[in-house]
């Protein structure tokens, strides 16, 4: 997974196809966020669905597992413990980039869903307070690998429909109960994604899309 992606659905549909109850950041749809930007997350604050915005990489900046972090490797990272029964949230985009090696140049190809409102994306969140009192909202976007062969890469751990009600609960906090939902996540990725080669083309543009093995 390269380090960009967007989100095209508006408000109005992310409320509606995650149940969303509260928004509490303005969201604007269809730009191309980069790390250290700030991205749109789902995250569950008692019995309500927030929607609102996090700094893509958590801190510090600098930490290897800053932007996204391996889903299974973090299971033994106790920097990630809290967050994992605690934080956990949902990221949602329309697509993201990765780069294939094409003779002595990368190309870029634009990773999409087939239908549907976004690519549900497993995440987790933390909130510090800066020395200057200001709140600090980061997330980073949890990954695994790519079971298809020829496409040994990390791809974003993502969320079946019925997954996201789990991954957004609270009943899911000892260690063993975590570990046993990031792992059935892990091996539950859709496959229904496809890919534009070459450069990025919208999902109803001109660019021939293909099925991506995911």
């Amino acid at each position: 997974m390269s380090y960009r992606m967007t989100l095209q659905a508006d408000a109005g549909q992310l409320t509606g196809h995650f149940g969303v109850t509260q928004v509490l950041a303005y969201y604007e749809r269809g730009l191309e966020r980069c790390p250290t930007e700030y991205i749109a997350a789902i995250c569950a604050k008692g019995k309500e669905r927030v929607l609102d915005e996090f700094r893509w990489g958590l801190l510090p900046f600098w930490a290897r597992n800053s932007v996204q972090a391996d889903g299974l490797s973090i299971l033994t990272n106790r920097s990630f413990d809290y967050l994992l029964r605690r934080q956990r949230c949902v990221i949602p985009c329309s697509s993201y980039y990765r780069f294939v090696p094409e003779q002595r140049k990368r190309k870029a190809e634009r990773i999409l869903l087939h239908k549907g409102i976004s690519l549900p994306m497993a995440g987790v969140y933390d909130v510090r307070i800066s020395p200057l009192g200001e709140e600090l909202r980061t997330c980073t976007i949890l990954t695994t690998r790519s079971s298809a062969p020829g496409r040994e890469e990390d791809v974003p751990m993502l969320l079946g429909p019925e997954q996201i009600d789990a991954w957004l609960s609270s009943d899911h906090l000892d260690k063993r109960s975590i570990r046993d939902l990031v792992e059935r996540v892990a091996d539950a990725q859709p496959k229904s994604l496809l890919y534009a080669a070459g450069e990025p083309v919208d999902a109803g543009g001109d660019g021939e899309l293909q099925p991506f093995p995911a």
